[in-house]
C-alpha cells in the first residue's frame, strides 16, 4: 500500500487554524434572509381612518392605550407585538386594570371610516364608565 505524505506547514505540523470564510458566507445569507422576511412578518390591521382638516396632537405619554375598530365593528388591541381581536368586555377588564395604576392614561381610538357608530359609541361609553377621561379619535389628515 502506497501512502502519500503531505507537508502540513513549514515543520510538518498540522495547521490549527479554522477557515472562517464559509461561516461568514452562511452569516451573510442568514442576514439577507432576515432582512427580507422581517418586513413580511410585521402584521398590521388595515384601517382606513376618516380624513379631516385637523392638526396632529402631541402625545403627553410615550405609551398610549390604542384601540382599533375595523369596518365590521370588531375591536383590536396590540399584545405581545401582535394585533389581537378582542371583545369589548376584554377591553373593559384590561382598561380598568391599566387605568387604576395610571389615571392620566391617554387612549387613542383608531376607527375605520366605515365602522358603525354603535361600536364607537359603546367603546367611548365603556371608557368613560371606567374612568377614562383622556381619549382621542385618530384621523387621517
Amino acid at each position: 500500500m502506497l501512502l502519500k505524505h503531505y507537508r502540513r506547514g513549514v515543520n510538518n505540523e498540522a495547521i490549527n487554524e479554522i477557515n472562517v470564510v464559509p461561516y461568514v458566507d452562511i452569516m451573510l445569507v442568514l442576514l439577507v434572509i432576515f432582512m427580507v422576511v422581517t418586513p413580511l412578518a410585521i402584521q398590521g390591521l388595515e384601517i382606513n381612518l376618516p380624513k379631516t382638516e385637523s392638526k396632529q396632537l402631541e402625545l403627553e405619554q410615550s405609551f398610549p392605550f390604542i384601540i382599533d375598530i375595523n369596518d365590521k365593528g370588531q375591536y383590536f388591541i396590540e399584545e405581545d407585538s401582535r394585533i389581537t381581536q378582542v371583545s369589548l368586555g376584554f377591553i373593559e377588564d384590561r382598561f380598568s386594570k391599566v387605568i387604576s395604576s395610571n389615571p392620566d392614561l391617554e387612549v387613542i381610538i383608531r376607527g375605520d371610516g366605515e365602522a358603525d357608530y354603535e361600536s364607537v359609541a359603546q367603546l367611548l361609553s365603556m371608557l368613560q364608565e371606567n374612568g377614562g377621561l383622556n381619549f382621542s379619535l385618530a384621523t387621517q389628515p
